[in-house]
């Protein structure tokens, strides 16, 4: 459902590296990189657990709806956006999106660990108007070994593949109401973000 469209008058967005800690406003990162110190013994032997590095919340009892919001794990296939100028690092976002009342989490598939796959780009919301706050907006560069959970309704844009293709697993609750599964807010002239990889 979309709820608005906006001009944005500030300037160019960094993509910075994506890390737990510089993410922790929006939601979580799970990155065996960042967070093999909090290692513990595993099942049996055979592997090691890194817990509570993603919480997973259904929100949709607060939804007027009150319908049933079973999990779902999605595969998604990627191609790089049309507005992304893999040449110059360049990408221009013109949509942002929210889940009202679940987090969402999107898990690499395919890719070395260490290659930069996408691009995540998020904004926090304006008390005042529940709207994305533009001058919020901040931008990550995820490598191929790091999931994302978008906290229930953070603002955020949609998945940008720097790779040709770019698979994908999506977890979310969803109570299967267009009104309550997604709300978007049109970018008129696009949020500009440079990146390094």
């Amino acid at each position: 459902m979309t709820l608005a469209t906006f001009e944005y008058s500030g300037g160019t967005i960094v993509a910075e590296e994506l890390t737990p800690e510089a993410f922790s406003k929006f939601g979580y990162v799970i990155s065996a990189y960042h967070q093999a110190p909090k290692v513990a013994a595993g099942t049996h032997g055979l592997a090691y657990r890194m817990s509570d590095v993603s919480v997973p919340v259904n929100n949709y009892s607060n939804s007027h709806f009150k319908t049933e919001a079973p999990c779902a794990f999605n595969l998604q296939r990627f191609a790089p956006p049309a507005t992304l100028d893999r040449k110059n690092c360049e990408y221009l976002v013109k949509v942002i999106e929210r889940h009202p009342y679940t987090t969402q989490t999107f898990f690499p598939m395919g890719v070395d660990a260490s290659e930069p796959a996408y691009l995540v780009i998020v904004a926090e919301n304006d008390e005042i108007d529940n709207m994305p706050d533009l001058s919020t907006v901040r931008a990550f560069v995820a490598r191929g070994g790091q999931s994302v959970t978008y906290g229930a309704a953070v603002w955020h844009g949609g998945t940008c593949s720097l790779r040709d293709t770019l698979d994908m697993t999506m977890f979310m609750y969803d109570n299967g109401v267009k009104e309550d599964e997604m709300h978007l807010v049109g970018i008129e002239n696009g949020l500009p973000v440079t990146y390094t990889v």
